[in-house]
């Protein structure tokens, strides 16, 4: 009868056993905590000013929507559901292969809706926290293809997590074990959370599917997530995320980024927007841009909101302002851009979910919006500590 291994910590040794490879132990430890002096925009530096407006009754300077947010606030908001993606990443071992000591990185991924009923929030939909490991694509030595790489690389996770369940009563199943790629040089950290990140992204996405699916939103309710809605583009034609064929699913969804590079903002002349942006009065926006990127296949609209005055305390002039994004699904709104009443009662909604605030909570209180709070932190709340996840590696 074989021995059972009741100790934790079985993905490794399973890793190990099948791969041949022997693992380099080292610290193991949250790599957010690590990195948390660094700037992350929430936006991308491809990104392409089109030389025309993002709305139909284009207006060269601010305009102030707090009449209309003021006759929203008397009724029902639009507004119903609100998405936020996040993501933890933690330094797991070393890997030496070939000449080289590459890192196993580890991610632990959340996704989460709430919805608003009654004016109250709830957690809509099942929600399951993914565990992930990156590592080197290396490990594939016949594979050439992005098929073929995902093909091993989802097989030798079956192995692992069938292997870990055989030899340990305390096991991880990994749901996904994705694979990293670069040249000597580079940051391989960084490449294997950029992939963690990615299928974040591919998360979000299918939970936005899912809410179109179940026929949650139409133009009495509308979808927030947090964060920018430039997905990155898909190579593969017959992948199901390929952006011209669910771009229909972003009919009712909004994109806001509470951290963003205003230098990427520009005016009609292409002269930078970041003044204007800086300069926004209360409840002010800037007129609605036309952006393209080469991550996806698709245009934008994107402006730029101040939901808070700005006051003494804050740290830098865009504490408070933040950065509106919209497909442009239809042919139509691609070719002449979105209805000026459109981009007014979408800001309007935005600004009439700035209170209640967070300060003393979150240092990004002054760009955050109460409902997208209380869904990050339900998100938030369902993550393993880092000790305790780490040691079921």
């Amino acid at each position: 009868m074989c021995e059972t291994n009741l100790a934790m910590g079985s993905i490794i040794q399973s890793f190990e056993r099948i791969t041949k490879y022997t693992c380099l132990k080292s610290r193991r430890y949250q790599l957010d905590y690590e990195r948390a002096s660094m700037v992350d925009f929430d936006d991308n530096l491809d990104q392409q000013y089109v030389s025309q407006p993002g709305e139909r009754s284009f207006h060269a300077g601010t305009k102030s929507v707090y009449e209309m947010a003021a006759m929203w606030a008397k009724q029902e908001s639009p507004l119903c559901y609100f998405l936020d993606g996040s993501r933890r990443t933690y330094k797991i071992e070393d890997f030496p292969i070939n000449s080289q000591c590459l890192p196993m990185i580890a991610g632990q991924v959340g996704v989460g809706v709430c919805e608003r009923v009654n004016r109250q929030l709830r957690p809509w939909g099942n929600f399951k926290l993914k565990n992930v490991l990156a590592v080197t694509v290396k490990l594939h030595r016949d594979g050439s293809s992005a098929e073929s790489h995902n093909a091993y690389f989802a097989n030798l996770r079956d192995q692992i997590n069938a292997d870990a369940a055989a030899h340990s009563l305390h096991f991880l199943a990994l749901d996904e074990l994705l694979y990293y790629q670069g040249q000597i040089g580079d940051n391989f950290e960084d490449k294997a959370i950029a992939r963690i990140q990615d299928y974040m992204i591919e998360q979000e996405k299918r939970k936005v599917a899912e809410l179109v699916q179940a026929k949650c939103l139409s133009d009495d309710a509308w979808l927030l997530k947090d964060g920018s809605l430039e997905y990155a583009k898909i190579n593969r034609k017959d992948d199901e995320f390929v952006f011209n064929n669910i771009r229909s699913n972003y009919q009712h969804v909004i994109g806001v980024s509470k951290s963003f590079n205003p230098e990427l903002a520009r005016m009609k002349n292409n002269q930078s927007a970041s003044r204007i942006i800086a300069e926004l009065k209360q409840f002010e926006r800037t007129p609605a841009f036309k952006y393209r990127t080469d991550r996806v296949d698709g245009e934008f609209a994107i402006w730029y909101l101040r939901i808070r005055d700005s006051h003494n305390y804050n740290q830098s002039p865009f504490d408070g302002v933040v950065k509106v994004e919209k497909v442009l699904v239809s042919p139509d709104e691609r070719e002449n851009g979105l209805m000026t009443e459109e981009v007014d009662n979408i800001s309007s909604w935005i600004v009439n979910e700035r209170n209640p605030v967070c300060y003393g909570k979150d240092s990004r209180w002054q760009n955050h919006l109460y409902p997208v709070y209380l869904t990050e932190q339900f998100v938030k709340s369902r993550y393993m500590s880092t000790e305790h996840f780490t040691n079921l590696f």
